[in-house]
């Protein structure tokens, strides 16, 4: 049986398993609220943090304070035993080293390769490369663009300066620590390009040297089928990889080694053939120089899943168990726990073992509530159970991450033949490409077969052939699958040729290649293609797959039919990494609205299930005939099952199936009413207000929005005043625990109905700069005033910064202001009526057309959505209560089902008695026990999250799963601003039976 050692870390996985979030450094930073953060972290199950310099920051940057407050970080961890890891820029994307290094000069910059007809006059003399005339008899000039706010990563001393201004401060400080207490460094989305075809002062040269050949008379070939196009595009795209790969990862990654400390991060824009080509030529071959190679996944969705399977496809061929994910970014402040878990298993069963949430906010304060939301972070109301989530996900992590893969099958993937199809304009068949890289990724997918992805490069430094296998690093594959493919590098025919030879099986699937490395003429690569079994499409691939491939089978019940969106993945364990040998079996669910009942058959004697919530392992229901199991499984939305499984059929015994189920308490009756009780104050979000610069009234009823961007333009100070309207029910008067909650309160003088009231501060809501000022006995019955007044001000170097972060997005990620203007809340034990009318829309959201009214606090409920039963911007906990009563027989065998939970948390308590918790579902409570003869309570406790107090509330789309800053905003801006709608949009929080 498993060892206890094994036990142990299923029950609480070490933190070197646990979550690493960005924790973004965003406000004015001081060394006590660092430490009492770190420990909130602590609390709920995190192993450590990024620091992270981003958007608000305060603090001057890698200056005295800055470095205090890293060196209370370290602290922390090491107390702790809490990895503190380095964010190596302010801002992103990382190598310009806050604007030093390209500030340095031209060479230093960024540059993107233009042309444009030669017989006119052009606007950039100074940037000429060449001319060139084409076979046509047109001539060409070659010119650069320069990005002034970005460096030139194809340069290697540019990199190297970057590494003297960042990372050589903090070993100088903190290298004691390196590797232990501060792990390493995080570089992030690290590119040669966002606008097209790189340029670098060094390509000429380092081409003549790859090549022997001259680059300037060839490029042409980059942009029109000029000459020898293929083999040009082939060898340009291969030197810019080059040139970025060991200039840039590998330089920081020996940097790394040196100081013996850690480099974890990822790249830009890694999910297609055509976004990873301009920005990084091609992203796989920079896993190599990653001690923990990493991935990013932004907004509410999956696929395509290219993106986990590269960086888990290298981590897998060379030994690193541990593969990050940057995730979370964009989902907004309404993504539930059973969404976040959808989201991170759809990448952990395609092998990514580590959790980076994006992100943890210091403060909320101004654009950092903006930034990217949500935070996922002590401001929230579910915060004190957020550790069910990192245990969950931590243990599932630490079981891939400790376990081997064996998979068998090689996919090889198709960058170098995308190289041919960009043109920087068109891009013909690039796109058709990659969908049939895809379609051969989802056939083998769909069939649950087990395969990694093969980078070219990576198989030239780590590839060899052994028996009748393919091996590339630690990894061996006895199918090879080839791709549409127009070319191959010359390592893989070889490869490929003594892998046939030895007995390997080669599978083409699709269009097969006709050059290597963009030329014509190989006989070898001739020879090769007549080799293997061919496919037109990737329809047959999987028939043609040898059977020794096909070990997991996952149908449906009803029909037998393939069940396509389940996703499959095995690790093995030695009975020194578990106590016992075995393997790991996972299989997530992929449709996060669906339940279905399937059948898995798999390889094994013996299972049994790990319960990914508690790491408690159980027997399972299983039938085992020749060497195979048959697993029931009702696969729940967005659920998943692991399983251990022994080829002993005596080591794991299965369990019996249910003699009966239990019966359904039905407490659905529409007529039943539910007492209501809050845990939190309620809310108004006062976001609409007549505004006045200087003491003229320039906005009436304007979105708070507007305000900032109208005064920035002035730049210059401005007075402004901010007159809010709030509405009292007819016969109510607010209670005294009324407050008004504002950020920076100092900075304001607030009268309510004429008259002054003074700032005491009540402490924080929510946000330690979510600050509350009593209103007691200041508002009255009917309409009432509320006028905020400030001057407005910023140093001339925010408006400067401004005017930079409209060129490229490093000035824009690192932009904080002096003085900003935010919405504020009314809180306190009050009602919010909303007597217009309520537009249904999709996502579980609704538009509401009408006032707000404060009224007196709702005490009873229907069951459904709260939102427009008095909380509409409500954030928190709310109890629901019911009783009923029971003969001695209705107690027996019963079970409580929820059907549809719009909220974080759900708790169930009967008679006093917590039943349990649950975060995603199935909300299903069994009540063995609970029930009594006579009267019973029971009491559903839901929590829900920031969303319908923060927003945003005036997207046209209604509820977005993509929000980013510019989601907050009625009018243009740096940001950008997206089609609007004056209404409110609010989503559902409650629950249905």
């Amino acid at each position: 049986m498993f060892s206890p050692e094994f036990l142990e870390f299923l029950r609480d996985p070490p933190k070197s398993y646990r979550p690493i979030p960005f924790w973004s450094w965003n406000e004015l930073l001081d060394t006590t609220e660092t430490r009492r953060q770190i420990d909130e972290m602590d609390r709920v199950g995190i192993g450590g943090y990024f620091m992270h310099a981003r958007g608000g920051l305060q603090t001057p940057y890698m200056e005295e304070d800055w470095m205090a407050n890293i060196r209370a970080g370290i602290e922390e961890g090491r107390k702790r035993g809490m990895g503190a890891w380095a964010y190596d820029e302010n801002g992103w994307p990382s190598g310009f080293g806050n604007g030093i290094v390209n500030g340095k000069g031209l060479r230093y910059q960024q540059k993107y390769l233009r042309w444009e007809d030669a017989e006119e006059a052009s606007e950039r003399e100074d940037r000429t490369i060449t001319e060139v005339t084409l076979a046509d008899g047109r001539r060409l000039r070659f010119t650069f663009d320069v990005n002034p706010f970005y460096v030139d990563t194809l340069d290697p001393e540019v990199t190297a300066e970057f590494l003297r201004e960042i990372y050589t401060p903090y070993a100088e400080r903190f290298g004691a620590d390196f590797g232990g207490a501060m792990p390493g460094f995080f570089t992030d989305e690290p590119q040669v390009s966002r606008n097209g075809i790189p340029w670098s002062f060094i390509l000429p040269e380092a081409y003549r040297e790859a090549y022997g050949e001259e680059l300037l008379p060839l490029l042409p070939a980059l942009f029109f089928e000029e000459g020898d196009w293929q083999r040009t595009r082939y060898r340009f795209w291969f030197l810019v990889q080059e040139l970025f790969v060991t200039g840039f990862t590998e330089q920081i990654h020996r940097w790394c080694e040196e100081h013996h400390c850690g480099l974890t991060g990822h790249m830009v824009l890694e999910e297609s053939l055509h976004s990873q080509l301009t920005s990084n030529g091609a992203v796989m071959p920079h896993y190599e120089f990653f001690h923990i190679p990493g991935m990013d996944w932004l907004g509410r969705h999956i696929d395509p899943p290219t993106t986990p399977l590269q960086v888990a496809s290298v981590a897998h061929q060379l030994g690193l168990p541990r593969v990050l994910s940057e995730t979370f970014a964009l989902t907004g402040w309404n993504v539930s726990f059973q969404e976040l878990k959808w989201m991170f298993e759809w990448q952990m069963v395609r092998g990514v073992t580590l959790l980076c949430q994006h992100l943890e906010g210091y403060s909320l304060r101004g654009i950092r509530k903006r930034d990217y939301p949500p935070s996922l972070f002590f401001q929230q109301p579910w915060w004190e159970d957020y550790r069910r989530f990192n245990d969950a996900m931590s243990r599932v992590g630490m079981l891939l991450s400790r376990g081997e893969t064996h998979f068998d099958i090689l996919v090889l993937h198709p960058q170098s033949s995308a190289w041919l199809d960009f043109d920087q304009g068109a891009n013909a068949g690039i796109q058709r490409r990659f969908e049939e890289f895809l379609g051969v990724i989802r056939a083998l997918e769909h069939a649950h077969v087990l395969f990694d992805i093969g980078d070219e490069r990576i198989m030239k430094r780590h590839g060899r052939v052994e028996k009748n296998k393919l091996r590339i690093g630690k990894a061996g594959y006895g199918t090879i699958v080839v791709p549409a493919v127009t070319t191959l590098a010359a390592s893989t025919v070889a490869l490929l040729e003594e892998f046939t030879q030895a007995g390997g099986c080669l599978l083409w699937c699709g269009t097969q290649p006709t050059l290597v490395e963009g030329e014509e003429g190989s006989e070898s690569l001739l020879e090769l293609t007549g080799r293997g079994v061919a496919m037109s499409s990737a329809e047959t691939l999987v028939d043609a797959l040898p059977a020794a491939t096909r070990r997991f089978f996952v149908r449906h019940t009803a029909d037998g039919s393939p069940a396509t969106n389940i996703a499959v993945t095995e690790r093995h364990f030695s009975r020194r990494d578990a106590g016992v040998s075995g393997r790991l079996f996972y299989a997530v669910h992929q449709d996060p609205k669906q339940d279905i009942d399937l059948s898995l058959d798999l390889p094994g004697g013996s299972a049994c299930r790990i319960d990914i919530e508690t790491g408690q392992t159980e027997p399972l229901v299983y039938a085992r005939e020749s060497g195979r199991l048959t697993v029931p499984w009702n696969a729940p939305a967005a659920g998943s099952l692991l399983l251990f499984v022994h080829d002993d059929p005596d080591t794991f015994p299965a369990a019996a199936a249910p003699s009966s189920s239990t019966r359904k308490l039905d407490l659905a009756d529409p007529e039943r009413v539910w007492e209501r009780e809050r845990l939190d104050p309620n809310a108004l979000t006062l976001d609409t207000c007549d505004v006045f610069f200087d003491g003229e009234l320039i906005a009436e009823q304007a979105h708070i929005s507007i305000v900032q961007k109208r005064a920035l333009d002035l730049e210059r100070p401005v007075d402004i005043a901010l007159r809010f309207t709030v509405q009292c029910a007819p016969g109510y008067t607010p209670p005294d625990d009324v407050c008004l909650v504002l950020e920076t309160p100092e900075r304001y003088a607030l009268s309510v109905n004429g008259n002054a009231v003074p700032m005491h501060d009540a402490g924080p809501y929510r946000d330690t700069s979510f600050r509350r000022i009593p209103l007691a006995g200041s508002l009255k019955e009917g309409s009432n005033e509320l006028l905020l007044t400030t001057r407005f001000h910023q140093p001339p170097e925010v408006y400067e910064n401004l005017r930079r972060a409209k060129v490229f997005e490093a000035e824009k990620n690192k932009l904080s202001y002096d003085s900003e203007i935010e919405a504020v809340y009314l809180v306190g034990d009050f009602g919010v009526a909303t007597p217009g009318t309520f537009e249904e829309l999709p996502r579980s959201a609704m538009r509401y057309d009408g006032p707000f009214l404060l009224c007196p606090p709702v005490k009873t409920a229907c069951l459904g959505d709260l939102t427009r039963q008095g909380l509409p911007f409500f954030n928190g906990t709310v109890v629901l209560r019911t009783h009923v009563s029971l003969s001695a027989a209705e107690c027996q065998n019963r079970h409580l089902e929820v059907a549809e939970v719009a909220g974080h948390v759900l708790r169930l308590r009967v008679n006093g008695r917590e039943v349990g918790v649950r975060l995603w579902g199935p909300y299903r409570f069994s009540l063995d026990g609970l029930l009594r003869e006579g009267e019973n309570c029971l009491e559903f406790e839901l929590t829900g999250g920031l969303r319908n107090l923060l927003g945003p509330h005036h997207l046209q789309e209604g509820e977005s799963y993509a929000v980013g800053p510019g989601s907050f905003f009625k009018e243009p801006n740096i940001w950008g601003s997206p089609p609007w709608d004056d209404r409110y949009c609010f989503v559902q929080f409650g629950l249905r039976l």
